[in-house]
């Protein structure tokens, strides 16, 4: 096959992560001529989900050459079941044996069943939403990739309040049905949302107009709001802390409220299958319109060089290969270093942990799916962002959770996180059958990214640098890399209502 590929392509892309995939797919919707290759054997990179085997050898692989993931640190797995369980073979003959009975006995667990249901499980490296008035929603839609993915809707936003779980009430009804607010509060909580759908930043003359300088919670109390409709709105919706600017809470907000209603009681979708499967979905638009994948193809070399007519002409060696093109659009991950400016860009790393769980940490009717925002429990911590996802979404076997916390980095992954987990976690181990108040803990992984994400500039004309995931909540940040032209980045890409439209641009 090696022989059989190509020299000379017009747009080479190297990495399969979120920027790269969407950015591959519009050159490939423009019928331009493009070679897509990934030093992995999968696709994704950070932004990809693996099975549970999967996510076992990345471990591994991390562990043993951390020079070769150096965007990955301080990664600690942990197992709080026994590696066989006796037991487990007698609660699944009861189980085979007695449906009703199976739905009161729970399945004892033991790290020789995980891997025996490894193929169940779908765990992200970057696990994120999509609001479902977002820039990726109506990315997939104008582009008909939503047709290569499904979703589910998220069930239910929770917070920490008075060391309790509490339901937020996010559409109209909920706001008037819930009795954790009074009358009067809810007629201050419409009046002050109405202000803020309305919000232009275009608009000199509006109500936010002296705000600029103040923090999002000194409107908040200018507003007259409660300790409790501060702490909703604040926390649970702005997903903010109390030095969050004043603008950036507004925006928050409207983004939340614009997005209600569309596709059910919340303003949110998860991917089925992880997010992990959405770089999938560019990529098979990419292939269908003739782009030419290569997997577990690493670049050992970079040259470029300008010939007639100011058109730049880019050399790559892989393999002992030689392949040529007019433009490369490459993940920084994958960048070579000599490629890329010199130009410090300030950054905050990112803690992120991944619990397994026997069951859902507030117990609901049906199978929910969770979004949790946690309020900074000490002074200089971050809001921590949780998100639960169940068998129904195909990211793990019946009777068991995934969970995702991410956040900030302030010292590193456990530090930052195990004190949020524990007051919704039992992480103790012991007998998996007890009755207890919290869900049982069987798995966690505790790690730091560095957060790539900020747009950084190459040094080589035509060579197009992508940034790789951040700590937010969506993809928005993600989608406006792809979108945005300035200086430092060189490829514009925007979508229409017949698919995309790209206009790729020298360097001069």
């Amino acid at each position: 096959m090696d022989d059989d590929l190509p020299t000379d392509f017009q747009v080479i892309v190297v990495g399969t992560g979120m920027v790269e995939s969407i950015v591959a797919a519009a050159c490939s919707r423009i019928r331009k001529n493009v070679l897509h290759m990934d030093s992995s054997d999968h696709y994704g990179g950070l932004w990809a989900s693996y099975n549970f085997d999967g996510l076992q050898k990345f471990i591994k692989e991390v562990n043993s050459d951390p020079k070769k993931q150096v965007q990955v640190y301080n990664l600690s797995e942990k197992w709080y079941i026994e590696k066989e369980s006796p037991e487990l073979e007698n609660k699944d003959e009861e189980n085979k044996t007695d449906d009703s009975k199976s739905e009161q006995v729970k399945k004892v667990w033991s790290q020789a069943s995980f891997a025996t249901e490894y193929r169940k499980f779908n765990i992200d490296m970057t696990p994120k939403l999509l609001f479902s008035r977002g820039p990726l929603v109506e990315l997939l839609i104008s582009s008909n990739i939503a047709r290569y993915a499904e979703f589910r809707c998220v069930t239910r936003v929770l917070t920490w309040l008075d060391d309790r779980l509490m339901p937020v009430p996010c559409s109209r009804a909920d706001v008037f049905a819930t009795e954790a607010v009074s009358i009067v509060e809810k007629r201050m909580l419409m009046k002050m949302l109405t202000s803020i759908v309305g919000y232009n930043e275009e608009e000199m003359n509006n109500e936010f107009k002296d705000w600029e300088s103040k923090t999002f919670k000194e409107y908040l109390e200018h507003k007259g709001l409660t300790p409790n409709l501060i702490h909703y709105v604040l926390y649970a919706i702005a997903g903010g802390t109390n030095a969050m600017p004043c603008l950036e809470g507004v925006k928050e907000c409207k983004k939340f409220l614009m997005s209600l209603g569309r596709y059910g009681n919340t303003p949110f979708l998860w991917p089925m299958y992880g997010s992990g499967e959405l770089p999938q979905c560019f990529c098979r638009l990419c292939a269908v319109f003739g782009g030419v994948y290569c997997l577990n193809r690493p670049i050992d070399k970079v040259a470029t060089k300008t010939i007639d007519e100011g058109k730049n002409m880019i050399t790559i060696d892989s393999k002992s290969k030689t392949l040529n093109c007019e433009h490369l659009v490459i993940g920084i991950n994958e960048c070579p270093k000599e490629l890329l400016s010199t130009e410090s860009v300030e950054s905050c790393d990112i803690s992120k942990a991944v619990f397994i769980t026997n069951g859902s940490i507030m117990k609901s009717d049906k199978e929910p799916l969770t979004l949790l925002r946690f309020p900074p429990l000490a002074e200089g911590d971050n809001t921590v962002t949780v998100l639960e996802v169940g068998p129904a979404t195909g990211s793990c076997p019946k009777g068991l959770f995934v969970v995702y916390f991410i956040t900030n980095k302030v010292k590193d992954a456990e530090t930052d996180l195990k004190p949020y987990a524990e007051r919704i976690f039992d992480m103790s181990g012991g007998d998996q059958t007890e009755a207890t108040e919290k869900p049982k803990c069987l798995w966690s992984l505790f790690c730091n990214l560095k957060d790539t994400s900020a747009p950084v500039a190459s040094v080589a004309a035509g060579v197009h640098v992508c940034s790789g995931p951040d700590a937010g909540l969506d993809f928005d940040r993600a989608v406006l890399q792809v979108h945005s032209t300035p200086p430092q980045r060189l490829l514009y890409v925007q979508s229409d209502s017949s698919g995309y439209s790209v206009t790729l641009c020298s360097a001069t």
